[in-house]
């Protein structure tokens, strides 16, 4: 058993507080120390459906079950430890003694030895000029032929070169938060820009913080329309922009989607009662099915036009867990899971009516580049996405170290 507490990120309302979840998790201690083991399980099984893929809190569920002698239970959660995080030394914990000599026990251990191994399927690109950018969105316009990369630490969007990496101002502005996802129309007319305060930005302040905004961009003059808000605390990370001009965008501080229509920002499809922080937007070809990233449930469906919701179901051998960025093409999702370990790139193949996966393949994995890769995009038949970016170079209070960091790399993968 794991015996500390992982600090919290209250994600949702759906969610409790830390402090019952602390509580909780200081009750099952005890509880495991009087070897009670019946109530040790209760009290994880609780921590689990209130966070799921907590890494004590999951270790501590298939500890739990083992000790409780429900063996297969403890070894379906054993294998999804070890698909969001292969580093756990479950094998070393006498919890498991009970296990050991299961072939079930062998096939996990087996599992984890695969997630070592190193996938290079994409390529570097280019190196960009610029250390501290912290780029998170990317994206190419066709019509002027320049690339756009975001930025979360300088508040600001560049142009780069793609062959020398040479980066030029694009948008700068006082007002401009972190600069998170980049989007534009279908006759290149507007750039529509996630923004958001984050400590790790430049000039934060705590009167910013939950601040969040869509902004509306001319890419002709480079002038902002319009910014879009909704009042209270927000994190917009990712937004999809159809063919008709409609904007869906995600707020990973509070599960719901938000629509941008007829010159209106609004709530389009709530998962308060479901989801816990999301991330990456997509659509079909047809955009009558949007997919979204929930950096700890998976990939949820919506149907446009009824607005049901579903969830989709991973393959055996694969996870849903810790997706940030997320395209579709082809009848295929590609997701960035940076939130698992190791990082992988992973593409879903969808069913004929989109609505399942029926296969999946490894793109990239474990490799020593990449340092938490975030968003990607589409250009012709090529994926694109910056391989790292500086999240582990900020200290306490935001400050970026320099010395920590690499300049952003930006690969490629053909598809």
């Amino acid at each position: 058993m794991k015996n500390y507490f992982f600090c919290l990120l209250i994600l949702s309302g759906a969610m409790v507080s830390a402090q019952t979840q602390r509580e909780i998790y200081n009750n099952s201690i005890k509880a495991y120390e009087a070897k009670d083991y019946r109530t040790f399980l209760k009290l994880t099984k609780k921590l689990d459906s209130i966070r799921p893929f907590h890494p004590t809190f999951t270790y501590n569920l298939a500890s739990a079950y083992a000790l409780n002698n429900k063996t297969e239970e403890s070894l379906a959660v054993l294998k999804k430890l070890v698909l969001m995080d292969n580093t756990a030394e479950f094998e070393k914990d006498t919890d498991f003694n009970s296990l050991q000599s299961t072939e079930g026990f062998k096939a996990i251990l087996a599992l984890k030895a695969t997630q070592k191994t190193v996938v290079a399927n994409s390529e570097k690109v280019v190196t960009l000029s610029e250390k501290a950018l912290h780029p998170e969105g990317l994206t190419y316009l066709a019509k002027a032929k320049i690339w756009l990369a975001s930025s979360i630490h300088q508040r600001k969007i560049v142009t780069f070169d793609s062959k020398t990496g040479v980066c030029t101002d694009w948008l700068t502005n006082v007002d401009l938060l972190s600069v998170f996802a980049m989007k534009a129309d279908a006759k290149e007319e507007y750039l529509w820009v996630a923004t958001s305060a984050m400590p790790e930005m430049e000039n934060f302040s705590a009167a910013m913080d939950g601040k969040a905004e869509i902004l509306k961009v001319n890419i002709k003059n480079k002038q902002i329309v319009k910014r879009y808000t909704i009042e209270g605390q927000h994190v917009f990370g990712d937004i999809y922009v159809t063919k008709k001009n409609t904007v869906y965008v995600s707020d990973s501080a509070k599960p719901i989607l938000y629509k941008i229509e007829n010159d209106e920002m609004k709530p389009f499809v709530s998962f308060e009662n479901e989801g816990f922080n999301l991330q990456g937007i997509t659509m079909n070809n047809e955009e009558n099915k949007l997919f979204l990233a929930d950096y700890l449930k998976g990939i949820a469906v919506v149907d446009i036009k009824t607005l049901s919701k579903s969830w989709l179901t991973f393959p055996e051998g694969t996870i849903g867990k810790g997706i940030d960025g997320l395209l579709f093409y082809k009848d295929k999702l590609v997701a960035v899971q940076n939130g698992v370990t190791p990082i992988r790139l992973t593409q879903f193949d969808l069913n004929k009516t989109q609505n399942g996966i029926e296969s999946f393949r490894i793109i990239d994995q474990n490799r020593p580049e990449f340092d938490e890769p975030a968003l990607a995009t589409v250009v012709g038949n090529k994926l694109y996405f910056f391989a790292n970016s500086p999240w582990k170079a900020y200290d306490k209070n935001g400050v970026l170290d320099l010395n920590k960091v690499k300049n952003p790399e930006l690969y490629s993968l053909e598809f």
